[in-house]
């Protein structure tokens, strides 16, 4: 191979490489002055700062770091300006109710809190919901625009109180009090009751009476009282039998007519009624004025209903036992007890623990011997315990 054809083969190789053209006789000069040209460096761009993180001592310098940072973004948000028009927007339209308000009841002249007031007062009074005791402030500022009268109701077959009293949209005070019952659970077949035509009680007159003593001592309105029995002066007679629109019993009196006064005093199975029974000791038919109630020595015994102790003691035949004065003349007895935890003279309330079953005195076994007088003489306590 003589010299030019090695000159054109690097020719060939240095035009791949470098991607410069070589054109005719001048090949030599240019691979010379490709040879002889400085390379020029390609410029990079600085490097870039490195960052360090911050190094903290503890947990708690963390925390505080992140909490730092947390309430900026936060803030961030909160004082966006979508944030910041909405609530300009809110508070415009809080504004602008406001005063649509105050024009609105100045328009019309009505307090709206003393209108809400008589509504609720008289919802009350025309549903017959008015609790026991209402402040003489409280009464009722309205009359009765019907005037009372009675009408008769035979009880069929199957009949309760609750159920007749529902049927005629009035509450059981009304029926109870209006038939004077004793127990309102001894409907018969056939009996025939009184029916208010509005929910209420009666009232006799006793002496002393006016119509403004009635209406404070009843929580009535006087108007009330006056519209709803047509009266039309002030005269008023001892033994008149006026209609109390609204008015309620006492507590205890309902609860006696319908069979609630007490409730049970121990837990337990009622092994003896009250009644004719056959004597356990000597097998002759004699009267039980109890019931005895079948429990385990030292189940606990409470109070029936609320009272004073009168007796605490023991004797042969009841072993310990006491004996509770109620309101309304009622005494109950609780005997052959194990133990007491009362004493003569301490005030009881229902439900509370006076002693434990036992088998003391003249006893077959654990049980309670559970009485009920009315003016001393001994009724049947499940007519008047709340079952």
């Amino acid at each position: 191979m003589n010299i030019t054809d090695s000159v054109l083969k690097s020719q060939r190789v240095v035009r791949r490489k470098s991607g410069y053209t070589v054109q005719g006789n001048t090949a030599l000069k240019n691979l010379e002055q490709i040879h002889q040209r400085p390379v020029q460096k390609k410029r990079l761009p600085p490097p870039r700062q490195k960052l360090e993180a911050p190094v903290y001592e503890d947990a708690a310098e963390l925390d505080s770091a992140y909490s730092y940072v947390h309430t900026v973004d936060t803030a961030k948000k909160l004082f966006s300006p979508q944030v910041i028009i909405f609530g300009v927007c809110f508070i415009a339209m809080c504004i602008f109710s406001y005063y649509a308000l105050l024009w609105r009841d100045e328009g019309i002249n009505i307090n709206p809190e003393a209108d809400a007031y008589t509504r609720k007062k008289m919802l009350a009074y025309a549903l017959g919901s008015l609790p026991d005791h209402i402040p003489q402030a409280e009464q009722l500022p309205v009359a009765v625009n019907e005037v009372f009268s009675w009408s008769n109701y035979t009880v069929k077959k199957g009949d309760s109180v609750s159920e007749i009293a529902a049927a005629h949209s009035l509450s059981l005070d009304a029926i109870i009090a209006s038939n004077n019952m004793q127990n309102a659970r001894l409907l018969r077949e056939g009996e025939i009751l009184r029916i208010p035509n509005m929910d209420g009680i009666p009232y006799t007159v006793v002496k002393g009476d006016t119509y403004q003593k009635i209406a404070d001592k009843t929580n009535v309105a006087v108007e009330a009282i006056l519209d709803a029995n047509d009266i039309q002066d002030d005269n008023i007679k001892t033994g008149d039998i006026l209609f109390l629109p609204g008015a309620r019993m006492r507590s205890d009196d309902l609860k006696m007519a319908l069979g609630e006064l007490f409730l049970y005093p121990v837990r337990g199975r009622l092994s003896s009624p009250f009644g004719w029974r056959k004597d356990p000791f000597t097998g002759q038919r004699r009267y039980h004025n109890a019931i005895d109630i079948s429990a385990n020595t030292g189940t606990p015994v409470k109070a029936a209903a609320d009272g004073k102790v009168t007796t605490a003691a023991y004797n042969s035949v009841f072993g310990n036992y006491v004996i509770v004065t109620h309101s309304g003349g009622f005494q109950s007895m609780y005997a052959h007890l194990n133990s007491t935890n009362v004493k003569e003279g301490v005030l009881v309330g229902q439900g509370e623990l006076i002693g434990q079953v036992g088998n003391t005195g003249r006893s077959t076994g654990s049980h309670l011997h559970f009485a009920i007088y009315k003016n001393g003489r001994a009724v049947n306590p499940l007519e008047y315990i709340k079952r």
